[in-house]
């Protein structure tokens, strides 16, 4: 279906100048130059419907990624990085591979995928939590 999605997709620059709410939903008006504006737009019903993909833009034309979005990125990482570590294996108790490791951080943050961490606040903390649990654990384990 992405494949779909691409092929069919318009792209152009817009400002948002201003967003409102009603009993509908919520209203985002966008202002773009007249030479940005697909032609298509111009001939589609009112009541179209559309998926919107938008990327803030910052004073550089580039995409601007939120402090946010960067920190669920590095934890993902972070979470792989961390099932390949031997310490962190035998603080989970895992006597196994990195698959095995694995199975057992999604287990304890109850999820099945750390994509997941993009829209689930509460295994970031748990990850989080865990991620200090291992340091305290590490410090113990370096003192005997």
């Amino acid at each position: 279906m992405m494949d779909n999605v691409r092929d069919a997709a318009v792209n152009f620059e817009a400002v948002k100048i201003s967003m409102s709410q009603d009993k509908n939903g919520i209203t985002l008006r966008l202002s773009l130059h007249p030479n940005e504006c697909p032609p298509s737009l111009h001939t589609d019903w009112v009541g179209s419907r559309y998926m919107v993909a938008m990327v803030k833009l910052n004073d550089q034309d580039e995409p601007e990624i939120p402090d946010e979005q960067r920190e669920i990125k590095k934890m993902i990482a972070s979470a792989g990085m961390l099932c390949r570590n031997d310490h962190f294996a035998l603080f989970l108790g895992v006597e196994g591979g990195e698959d095995e490791v694995a199975n057992m951080l999604r287990q304890k943050l109850g999820i099945k995928s750390r994509s997941e961490f993009n829209n689930n606040s509460e295994a970031r903390q748990k990850f989080t939590n865990l991620i200090e649990d291992f340091e305290k654990w590490k410090k113990l384990e370096t003192r005997m």
